[in-house]
C-alpha cells in the first residue's frame, strides 16, 4: 500500500525488501476507453462465483486528487474495463477515513471513486488498512526504530491499534457503508463484496507488530465485516510467500510461518478468514524460469501455500479454503536505476551511498542457504524487464494459476497513483504509463486484454499433449514447453503454449470438425492453415493461443423401428445411440409426433447419450400406425419413422426344446 506522499522514499526499499532478491513490449496504438454499460450490482457472492481477472487499480488514492483529476481517474476506469478487468482491488484507509479522531469520518474521494467504479462494472475488493495517529500503541516510535539501523524503514500509519475495538468499529463502519444493501449506504449503493484485513503483515515496514497482534486484528475485523455484511468475502492480508521458512531476523519472514506463529497464538483466529491472500512475486525471473530451484518457481510456491493450507485445516477442522494472489507482477524499470538491481549488484550501485542502507529479503536465502541447488541459482541482479518480458510473464502468471486452481489473481497493478519518475520501480510496474505520457498502454496492457477475451469463462481442462513441463521441488526447472487447454462458454477449446525459453516449431493435432484460429499474445489473428488435421506452429515465450470452434454433429444408430403388438400388450422398446461425430458438446432433444410413441429422455447431452424409444399399444383400436421421432440438436436434425401394426391378438409360438 502507498497511502500518502511520503510513503513515495519508504515504499521502494518496503517493496524491494519484500520482492526483489526473490529468486527470482513494436509500437503500440492506445487502448481507447469506450462507453461501458453498468453491470448489475450483487446482492450475494460466495468464492466460488469469483473471477480471476483482478487489478490493483488505486481509484481511491488520494494521491489521484492531485496527479490525475477526475478527468483522468475517469479515463482510468475505462481503460481498465476495456481490457477486461472486473475486479478492482482498493484501499480503504483508516488513517484516512478516521483521520480526525475517533467518529470523525471523511468519505471524500471514496464515495465517489467507488460508486464511479461500480457503475462501470467492476467487483470491488478493499483493504482495511493502516491506524490513525489518535489510535497507534503508545510505543509506535520504539516500533518505527526498532530496526532502522539495518536500513527497515516504517512509517508510523502502519502501527497497530492500541484498542483493536477501534479498528472493528472502523471496519464495521466502512463496511455497513459499502454493503450496498440500500441502508445507510454511500449515494448510489456500491457494493464492496471482498475484504482483505491488512496487507503484506509478515513485514516490518507493513506491520510492525507481532504473529499475535496480527490474529487479534484478523479476528476482531472478521466479525465485524460478517455482522455488517454476512455475504462478503474475508481475504488475509496478502502475505508475500517464498520458501515457507525464510527468516532475515530484521523483521520480515515468509508470510506462511507468521501466519502459523499467529494462529498458534490465537488459534480462534483460524475461523476469521475465508480464503487465504499471497504475492508469489518474484521480480528477478519468468514465473517459469530454467535454471531456477522448482520450490520457489510459481508453481513451487502455489504448492507451498496449498500443502501448508491443506495441512493447517487438517489440523484445525473446517471446509477447504481456496488461495487468491492478491498481488504479483513485474517491472519495466530501466538499467540506469539502482532501484533495478538486487544482491551484489544493488551493493555496487549504493557503495558511495551511505543515506540508506537496503537489506534484501528473499535474497538473504539465496546468498546464505544451506541448500546448494538454491544457492547457485545466481538469480539476484537485475530486475527490470522489458515490455515483452513483462507481458509474456503477464499471461504466463495467469495461466499457471488457473491450471494450479487459484480462483482470483490481481496483477500489480493498473498505473501507478503516485505518478512517480520513468526509473521508479513501483510506477514501472504498472501496465499503463502516467499522466504524463497520457496513460499510454504497455504490452502488456494489450497482453492482459487478449487474455481476458480469450479465457473469460474458461474452464481448464488439463495439459495438453504437447506439454512437457514437470514440477520438481527439489531439482532446478529446465527448458520446457507448455501446453494448457481451456473450455470456454462459447464452446471453444484454447490451447494455451508457450516455452519458457527458446522458439521450436510443433505440429499439434486438431479436434474433429474443428476450425482453428491462431491468437497472438497481443490479440492479432493469424491464418494458421491445416494440414491433415493438424497445424503447425510456432512456439516461443511470448504465449500463442490456437482456438477450436468446436462443432457438434449428430449421429443416430437405431435398430429397426417395426413393431407389431395387440391392444394388450406391454410396451415395446427399442435402444437407440446418439453420438457426437464432431468436436463440443452435443445437446439434444426428442419429440414424438404421436402419443402413443415416448422418448427417454427427452433431453441429454455427452459425447454418447443412450436413447430409448417406448412404443405403448394399449387402448389403440386395431390397425396401422406410424409416427415420427424428431432429434434436434446443435450438431444437426434427424428423423426416424415409427411404425406399429397393432392386431386382435398377437399369439407366440415356442418352439420345443431338443436336447441331446
Amino acid at each position: 500500500m502507498r497511502n500518502h506522499p511520503s510513503a513515495r522514499n519508504i515504499k521502494q526499499p518496503l517493496r524491494l525488501l519484500l520482492l526483489i532478491g526473490v529468486l527470482l513490449f513494436t509500437l503500440l496504438t492506445p487502448v481507447q476507453s469506450q462507453e461501458l454499460e453498468p453491470s448489475p450490482q450483487p446482492t450475494t457472492l460466495t468464492t466460488s462465483q469469483m473471477t480471476p481477472f483482478g487489478m490493483n487499480t488505486y481509484f481511491t488514492g488520494l494521491e489521484r486528487m492531485r496527479n490525475d483529476g477526475d478527468e483522468g481517474v475517469a479515463r482510468l476506469i475505462a481503460h481498465g474495463r476495456n481490457i477486461g478487468v472486473e475486479w478492482a482491488r482498493e484501499e480503504l484507509s483508516w488513517g484516512n477515513i478516521e483521520r480526525s479522531g475517533k467518529g470523525r469520518w471523511d468519505w471524500n474521494p471514496f464515495d465517489r471513486r467507488l460508486r464511479e467504479a461500480h457503475e462501470a462494472g467492476y467487483q470491488i475488493i478493499g483493504m482495511l488498512l493502516t491506524t490513525p495517529a489518535w489510535a497507534r500503541v503508545e510505543d509506535c516510535p520504539e516500533r518505527m526504530a526498532r530496526y532502522a539501523s539495518a536500513g527497515v524503514h516504517v512509517h508510523d500509519y502502519w502501527c497497530p491499534p492500541a484498542d483493536p475495538q477501534d479498528f472493528a468499529d472502523y471496519v464495521y463502519k466502512v463496511v455497513k457503508r459499502y454493503n450496498g444493501d440500500g441502508e445507510d449506504d454511500a449515494p448510489g449503493s456500491p457494493r464492496v463484496a471482498a475484504w482483505q484485513i491488512g496487507n503484506e503483515p509478515n513485514a516490518w515496514e507493513t506491520w510492525p507488530g507481532t504473529p499475535a497482534e496480527y490474529a487479534e486484528l484478523l479476528e476482531v475485523g472478521y466479525a465485524a465485516i460478517k455482522r455488517a455484511d454476512p455475504s462478503a468475502i474475508v481475504a488475509t492480508g496478502g502475505l508475500y510467500v517464498f520458501d515457507g521458512s525464510w527468516n532475515d531476523g530484521i523483521g520480515h519472514r515468509d508470510g506462511l510461518s507468521f501466519l502459523a506463529d499467529a494462529l498458534n497464538a490465537r488459534p480462534t483466529a483460524w475461523n476469521s478468514f475465508d480464503v487465504l491472500a499471497i504475492h508469489p512475486y518474484m521480480p528477478t525471473v519468468a514465473p517459469d524460469a530454467p535454471g531456477i530451484y522448482g520450490a520457489i518457481s510459481l508453481w513451487g510456491r502455489l504448492s507451498l501455500a496449498r500443502a501448508w493450507l491443506d495441512a493447517q485445516t487438517a489440523m484445525r477442522g473446517g471446509a477447504p479454503r481456496p488461495i487468491w494472489i492478491s498481488e504479483v507482477g513485474w517491472s519495466t524499470c530501466t538499467a540506469d536505476q539502482p532501484d533495478c538491481y538486487v544482491g551484489p549488484a544493488l551493493l555496487n550501485q549504493r557503495a558511495t551511498r551511505h543515506d540508506w542502507r537496503l537489506h534484501l529479503g528473499p535474497h538473504a536465502a539465496l546468498n546464505y542457504t544451506s541448500h546448494p541447488t538454491l544457492a547457485a541459482a545466481r538469480l539476484a541482479g537485475f530486475i527490470g524487464k522489458t515490455e515483452d518480458q513483462q507481458a509474456n510473464y503477464l499471461v504466463r502468471t495467469y495461466a499457471l494459476a488457473l491450471a494450479f486452481g487459484i480462483e482470483h489473481i490481481n496483477w500489480f497493478q493498473l498505473e501507478d497513483k503516485f505518478d512517480g519518475a520513468a526509473q521508479n520501480f513501483w510506477e514501472e510496474a504498472a501496465i499503463f504509463h502516467n499522466a504524463a505520457e497520457g496513460y499510454a498502454p504497455k504490452r502488456a496492457a494489450f497482453a492482459y486484454k487478449t487474455l481476458t477475451r480469450e479465457l473469460a469463462g474458461a474452464r481448464f481442462l488439463g495439459f495438453g499433449e504437447l506439454h512437457t513441463f514437470q514440477h520438481r521441488p527439489d531439482d532446478l526447472n529446465t527448458a520446457a514447453r507448455f501446453h494448457l487447454r481451456f473450455h470456454t462458454n462459447e464452446n471453444r477449446i484454447i490451447e494455451l503454449l508457450w516455452n519458457n525459453v527458446g522458439e521450436e516449431s510443433v505440429r499439434l493435432p486438431l479436434k474433429p470438425s474443428t476450425t482453428p484460429d491462431l491468437v497472438l499474445r497481443d490479440g492479432a489473428i493469424v491464418a494458421v492453415p491445416v494440414e491433415s488435421g493438424s497445424v503447425r506452429l510456432t512456439v516461443s515465450e511470448s504465449p500463442i493461443y490456437l482456438r477450436q470452434n468446436l462443432i457438434p454433429v449428430l449421429q443416430v444408430t437405431a435398430p429397426p423401428l417395426d413393431f407389431l403388438a395387440d391392444p394388450n400388450d406391454v410396451p415395446r422398446r427399442a435402444r437407440l445411440v446418439l453420438a457426437n461425430e464432431g468436436s463440443g458438446n452435443l445437446v439434444w432433444q426428442a419429440q414424438s409426433s404421436a402419443p402413443w410413441l415416448h422418448p427417454i429422455p427427452i433431453t441429454g447431452h455427452a459425447h454418447q447419450s443412450n436413447l430409448t424409444v417406448l412404443v405403448d399399444p394399449r387402448r389403440l383400436p386395431v390397425g396401422v400406425y406410424s409416427a415420427t421421432l424428431h432429434i434436434s440438436s446443435n450438431g444437426g436434425n434427424y428423423d426416424l419413422q415409427v411404425n406399429l401394426r397393432v392386431i386382435p391378438k398377437v399369439s407366440r409360438i415356442y418352439l420345443p426344446l431338443v436336447s441331446r
